[in-house]
């Protein structure tokens, strides 16, 4: 393998950090409202506490972080369908959708979750 050969194929997944002991409310957030499925962490990391989620092309951990502080410009961009409804969905739930500048293609808003972490969610104009 030559130089030309060493690049990133891909992401695997992405980290956001959480306060501790706040598990349920993670498990409420990426689970129940925004559809992600929650999986096991591994044994030899379990002991850290946190949540993990995965779910088709999209693997989330929410790490234990003290002391915790979130995310305010630093975040995802999760590509969703049905944007409109999903945002109906988490303003049901008591949480604050706000748009952003428009970006050509994408249809998008941002939510904080829980914990203060910044979201943003961006779903493709079809054309």
């Amino acid at each position: 393998m030559g130089e030309g050969s060493a690049r990133v194929l891909g992401l695997h997944h992405v980290q956001l950090a959480m306060p501790p002991g706040e598990e349920e409310a993670a498990a409420r957030f990426y689970g129940a409202i925004l559809g992600l499925t929650q999986i096991a962490k591994p044994p030899e990391l379990a002991p850290r506490g946190g949540v993990w989620f995965r779910d088709e092309g999209v693997e989330v951990h929410l790490g234990v972080e003290e002391p915790f502080k979130p995310a305010h410009k630093a975040h995802p961009a999760f590509l969703v369908r049905s944007l409109d409804t999903l945002r109906e969905k988490i303003e049901l739930a008591g949480y604050r959708v706000s748009d952003d500048v428009p970006l050509e293609g994408y249809h998008r808003c941002h939510v904080r979750d829980p914990f203060g972490n910044r979201i943003e969610l961006v779903e493709p104009i079809e054309g």
